[in-house]
């Protein structure tokens, strides 16, 4: 606590006036440059804060946008799959996989792995020769007497819906 005694006059009514006057002063030059620290915290601190949620929430919404923008349905997503498939072979055994859900699973003579719908199943058996093409939504079975049933990944996601 400062005070200041400054004498006008020899009056201590004055003197007292005066020296209360400057110490209150004092009192609020000190409360002002506490405030002033504080706001300049806070000020910082609501930058940070405002800063870290754009640098979390922006990208979070991009990918947000981006995921669902790109993001194919589960058919698209089947038929942009079977497209990319191609194989050709007989069929050596089938077997149920229990690892990918207990899917009817092919062994072809060319070593593909190729997992039959249910809808499919029974149209193929062992001996049966398949063929796909890399672009193609068909998979051609060659029966052993010379029949041909033809499998349409188109047909498949059609009946699904």
């Amino acid at each position: 606590m400062r005070t200041f005694d400054v004498q006008i006059c020899k009056c201590a009514n004055v003197q007292m006036k005066i020296t209360y006057n400057v110490h209150v002063w004092l009192r609020i030059d000190n409360w002002n440059n506490a405030m002033r620290k504080n706001f300049i915290i806070e000020k910082k601190a609501k930058r940070i804060l405002i800063a870290s949620m754009i640098l979390i929430l922006v990208p979070l919404v991009a990918l947000i946008y981006l995921k669902v923008s790109n993001d194919l349905s589960g058919t698209d997503l089947i038929l942009k799959k079977a497209s990319d498939m191609s194989f050709h072979g007989r069929v050596d055994s089938i077997y149920f996989d229990k690892q990918n859900h207990n899917t009817e699973t092919l062994v072809l003579s060319d070593g593909y792995f190729y997992g039959l719908y249910s809808e499919w199943s029974s149209l193929v058996v062992v001996g049966d020769s398949l063929a796909k093409d890399a672009g193609s939504l068909k998979v051609m079975v060659y029966k052993k007497d010379k029949k041909v049933n033809v499998l349409d990944y188109k047909q498949l996601v059609k009946d699904w819906k």
